[in-house]
């Protein structure tokens, strides 16, 4: 078999059942049957702007600088025709990038489906992943440019992209819609940025990643009980990326889930995300896996580990006081304040969904200020994954996610004439 990178990058990759507990998934886990999507092969070795340009719809590649000097990328697809509709902006999963919304392809990924309703979409990458790896002074080597968590993707990443749109397109406000981390970290950044909820007209919180500490997966609890040893182990080799995007990754996991290898591959993804086999389609996976994972910090995972092991929704514990009260002025964590997030929320959960667990969910709603609508996904056995791959993704849930722009949409359009 080939080899892959470096010894580090090695390190993290022979971690790669712990990382995948997070979102889960298999070559051969899925069913036997055809999936409904219209799209190759050869779709998981190609990147994002060059999936959008195969599939018939224009794409732009902008980079935005955030304030601690990060520079991301963010792709548009914008309307095809002129449209006085308000902005989509996507967000996407933990170790994921933006081809969370489009890898299923035309006439089923949400970012074409709102497209095609004439919709300007702009899909954000978070700092750290293979799309946005740059930054103005930081070698992207070095322990500076990965000393970060998803307190900084909310704090930081997610009001520079908004904020970028807004300029733009000249807009006052845009749809929101994020999945997993996407939707987490969005609340982080309505509840750390004074005036940023007023920039969202409705937030569309897919399976939100906001309290994790009821899984009953045991990957993913191995994963919170071993995480601060996986970073030390890391660090140890001047690694700091957990997972970390590499070009061979979709022959890699074609080695790693081969025949004589898929019961390990159904244990895992039946165990984390929950068994709903005939939504997910070997193909569908093995595409995924040219694009996942994407990259993240080892520091995003030991956040992930402590709000699963603590049950608190907070920032990063630095595990010593003293340095906790030089950052925070506290000895103790600050918790987020879901109070101050007061957009109008939609959620959807699944009840088949170990990753995030729907009670999770429903305690989530009950902090929020301004919960619009919940929505149980009606496929009882509807997991995390297939929150974004699912044969039957566009009738159970994306369709219903359409049609809750559109009322936004409709809302917002009134108020403003």
């Amino acid at each position: 078999m080939a080899t892959f990178g470096s010894t580090g990058a090695a390190l993290s990759r022979l971690l790669i059942v712990l990382a995948c507990a997070t979102i889960g998934m298999s070559f051969h886990g899925g069913s036997n049957t055809s999936a409904p999507f219209l799209i190759d092969e050869e779709d998981g070795l190609l990147t994002v702007p060059q999936l959008i340009r195969k599939y018939g719809y224009l794409v732009e590649e902008h980079q935005v600088r955030t304030e601690d000097g990060y520079l991301l990328a963010m792709y548009r697809i914008p309307p095809r025709r002129v449209s006085r509709k308000h902005p989509v902006f996507m967000w996407h999963s933990l170790f994921s990038s933006c081809v969370d919304w489009v890898l299923i392809g035309r006439k089923h990924g949400l970012a074409y489906l709102l497209a095609d309703r004439d919709y300007d979409i702009w899909m954000g990458n978070a700092r750290g992943n293979r799309y946005s790896r740059k930054h103005e002074r930081l070698s992207v080597s070095s322990a500076k440019f990965w000393d970060f968590s998803f307190h900084e993707i909310g704090y930081y990443d997610i009001p520079a992209l908004v904020d970028y749109i807004l300029k733009q397109t000249e807009a006052a406000r845009v749809h929101f819609v994020g999945f997993s981390q996407g939707a987490m970290t969005s609340f982080i950044a309505m509840a750390e940025r004074p005036g940023f909820t007023d920039k969202v007209i409705e937030f569309q919180a897919l399976s939100p990643a906001v309290y994790m500490y009821r899984s009953p997966s045991v990957f993913i609890n191995i994963l919170a009980a071993s995480a601060d040893q996986i970073a030390k182990a890391l660090g140890a080799v001047q690694q700091y990326e957990f997972n970390p995007y590499f070009e061979k990754q979709y022959f890699f996991f074609q080695w790693l889930c081969s025949a004589s290898k898929q019961k390990i591959c159904r244990v895992l993804i039946y165990d984390v995300v929950g068994p709903n086999p005939d939504q997910l389609d070997s193909k569908v996976l093995r595409i995924f896996f040219g694009h996942f994972p994407a990259g993240a910090s080892a520091k995003q995972v030991q956040h992930y580990a402590q709000i699963i092991r603590d049950g608190i929704f907070r920032q990063y514990d630095y595990g010593d006081p003293q340095i906790n009260y030089k950052r925070y002025g506290s000895h103790t964590v600050p918790r987020y304040n879901l109070s101050r997030a007061a957009a109008p929320v939609r959620t959807y959960y699944g009840y088949n969904d170990n990753t995030v667990n729907y009670l999770n969910v429903l305690q989530l709603e009950q902090e929020i200020p301004y919960v619009v609508s919940s929505y149980p996904v009606p496929d009882k056995r509807f997991s995390h994954i297939d929150f974004i791959l699912a044969s039957n993704v566009k009738e159970l849930l994306y369709d219903e996610v359409v049609r809750n722009v559109e009322k936004a949409e409709q809302r917002a359009t009134t108020q403003n004439k």
